[in-house]
């Protein structure tokens, strides 16, 4: 169908086009069955005649065949009636009496199209008639009964029958079609209502579509609202990384900044702190670019195991304990980069934190199809934080310990990253002892 046509013009014409073949096609086989009942009526209406007709003919001495007058219906005595016979029998013919001193144009009779059975022909007055062809056995003898009434009744019941049949079969027609637009019209206002939902986002009047529409569309319409909330985390987790990099800078800069007021520069302290500030802009470029379209299904457990290896030689002088336990499937849709950043802060903060241990426990929440969560859960034995820490421990900068290497913002990025996807980071004590934090991803 031509692309230009909406969705309502297709659904119209391909109702139009179903309904009028509908229609169509019953029409024509209910009008074929309902002249073959009449037509059949008047073919045994006129065998029952020609039964009589021939129960009168009698076969004489002399070999002629004559009728018995008392035998004979009424309605071929009256002349010109309409109802007449004709016996060809080669030079014994016969024809009632209602033909007087004419006879039958055999010669033109034609088969009825409705049903071959009945023969039309012109009469003696010009009236229109239907007719059998009958053969008979006589005595031997085996003359062709032609057997003829009136026509015009039947072909006006015919016609009265085709002008019902269209007058309501148009009204139907009429009917459906516009119920089918009522239908077309009633049925798509949810999705107009959807479309405007999404003008009113695009114009800034509305910040989610929201639901009401349908069954149908209510599911269509939370992913709409997903993606918009996914879109709206992407631009707050941009800001934020403005805002990273900002706080990151500071320190580098006030060093530059009271290094440029002495007598003398130390270039060996110019060039580091040049250095971290590089380091430190691409990092959040790298941030920047990772996680805003780039969704794939991605394993959780085999990332903790690749970043373990990496966690066992950046704190191999302590000698820790890494305990890794998963139950179920822990596959959830995630850009790569952000799930390692994530679970590298983490584990980075717990090496850094730890005494001697560190489990790590992954497993599956929710059905085994359908939107569960793979919950990442990570205990150590350091000496953990108090609450009023812990409620801290996520906001950007926050540091509890200045003789430790960064920046303060590893739980904050990955509490930041883990809002980005719909999730969620808790922090608790843990049964070692220590700090436990606590990551859902959804699937």
């Amino acid at each position: 169908m031509n692309p230009r046509f909406g969705l309502a013009q297709r659904l119209l014409w391909l109702g139009v086009i179903t309904t009028v073949l509908v229609l169509g096609v019953s029409g024509f086989v209910l009008r074929d069955r309902l002249h073959d009942t009449i037509l059949r009526s008047l073919a045994a209406s006129l065998n029952e005649r020609a039964d009589r007709i021939s129960a009168s003919m009698r076969l004489g001495d002399s070999g002629h065949i004559f009728q018995d007058a008392d035998l004979v219906p009424d309605e071929f005595r009256t002349i010109f009636s309409g109802w007449y016979w004709q016996l060809e029998a080669g030079k014994n013919n016969k024809h009632s009496r209602s033909l007087w001193d004419s006879s039958l144009p055999l010669a033109q009779a034609k088969a009825c199209s409705d049903d071959p059975e009945l023969y039309r022909l012109t009469g003696p007055t010009g009236e229109a008639l239907l007719g059998i062809r009958r053969p008979l056995d006589i005595g031997g003898q085996t003359p062709t009964l032609y057997l003829f009434g009136p026509a015009d009744a039947t072909l006006d019941e015919l016609k009265r029958i085709d002008r019902v049949l269209l007058i309501s079969l148009g009204i139907l027609a009429l009917t459906l079609l516009v119920s089918l637009w009522l239908q077309v019209r009633l049925g798509l206002r949810p999705l107009r209502r959807l479309y405007r939902a999404l003008r009113d986002v695009q114009n800034g009047d509305a910040s989610r579509v929201g639901s009401g529409y349908s069954p149908d569309l209510d599911p269509l319409a939370a992913e709409m609202d997903e993606v918009l909330e996914r879109n709206a985390r992407i631009v707050e987790r941009a800001r934020g990384h403005a805002a990273d990099l900002s706080h990151a800078l500071k320190k580098p800069l006030a060093l530059l900044t009271a290094e440029s007021g002495n007598g003398q520069v130390d270039g060996e302290k110019i060039r580091n702190q040049t250095d971290t500030m590089l380091r430190l802009i691409e990092r959040h470029l790298a941030r920047a670019g990772s996680g805003a379209g780039d969704v794939r299904r991605i394993d959780t457990a085999a990332c903790v195991k690749n970043l373990l290896t990496l966690m066992r030689q950046l704190h191999g002088a302590r000698n820790l304990t890494w305990h890794m336990d998963v139950r179920g499937d822990t596959h959830i849709r995630a850009e790569q980069t952000d799930i390692e950043e994530v679970l590298g802060n983490i584990l980075d903060n717990a090496g850094k934190w730890a005494k001697n241990r560190i489990n790590i426990h992954i497993q599956h929440h929710g059905a085994e199809k359908g939107r569960g969560s793979v919950e990442i859960r990570v205990e150590d034995d350091g000496c953990g934080l108090s609450d009023e820490d812990m409620a801290r421990a996520t906001r950007r900068g926050s540091r509890f310990d200045e003789g430790t290497a960064g920046s303060g913002l590893g739980l904050a990025i990955a509490a930041d990253i883990t809002d980005t996807y719909g999730g969620s980071l808790e922090l608790a004590r843990s049964p070692l002892g220590g700090l436990q934090i606590t990551l859902h991803l959804p699937c």
